[in-house]
């Protein structure tokens, strides 16, 4: 049983290991090995040596970023595992312009290495989806706006912000409800500010929804708003565009 994060990353490398060998020898040699962030590195690197496979990684985001700068050693061991992985990689693929110059920065990465290749959204994915008002009801009165978030709560997504800046809204707008979609480390601790602030009435945690009930959220709301700290590249900032 793993004792920490750190321990069960380890865990999860070894049993990717295991897995990934045994489809090679099944199945015959593969021509990328893709990294998708810190946490399969370790496995990603032995593989690439093991059957000399070119690897590709892929940063959505940096733990210097996440937490605005490195602040302990956990977050120092984290963001050295990001620079080595960037190291062994033979192209580095990014969201958007500004994580290609995080990276740089970061990882002292040649411009040739990075590969920006932006996120998208099916333009279509709210067609045919019309505005469910009686769905619409579980959240808001008729006559209330809806101001909708939908994302991970953590600190870098910015939610404690948004409740901070409630009361001054209800104090000039009464008729508005706040729906907060996702689930994340700090639903306890954004729950408890909200009743602090005295805002819970106004306020709807939903924790985990699904992708039905999250389209139709987004075909009810009057506004998405997404005060994150930190954002190499919102699609459901995107997602809030379309969905009109």
């Amino acid at each position: 049983e793993a004792r920490d994060f750190i321990d069960w990353v380890m865990h999860l490398n070894f049993a990717m290991l295991e897995r990934s060998i045994k489809i090679i020898y099944e199945l015959g040699r593969f021509d990328i090995i893709h990294a998708h962030d810190w946490v399969v590195a370790y496995a990603a690197r032995a593989l690439k040596y093991s059957f000399s496979i070119p690897l590709l990684s892929t940063i959505h985001a940096t733990e210097y970023g996440r937490n605005g700068g490195i602040h302990n050693d956990i977050q120092k061991y984290i963001s050295s595992v990001e620079w080595w992985l960037t190291y062994e990689s033979w192209k580095v693929i990014v969201n958007s312009k500004f994580m290609k110059n995080e990276v740089k920065t970061i990882f002292q990465l040649p411009e040739d290495k990075i590969c920006v290749i932006p996120n998208g959204v099916d333009i279509n994915k709210f067609k045919g989806i019309e505005k469910d008002y009686n769905y619409r009801r579980n959240f808001a009165a008729d006559n209330e706006k809806i101001v909708f978030f939908v994302g991970r709560l953590v600190n870098e997504k910015g939610v404690q912000i948004l409740l901070d800046a409630i009361p001054k809204i209800i104090a000039n707008y009464k008729n508005v409800k706040f729906v907060i979609a996702g689930k994340g480390p700090q639903m306890d601790y954004l729950c408890g500010k909200a009743a602090s602030l005295n805002i819970s009435s106004n306020v709807h945690f939903t924790g985990y929804i699904s992708d039905e009930d999250l389209n139709r959220l987004y075909k009810c709301a009057d506004i998405a708003v997404f005060p994150s700290l930190y954002e190499p590249f919102g699609i459901v900032a995107l997602e809030g565009m379309i969905a009109k």
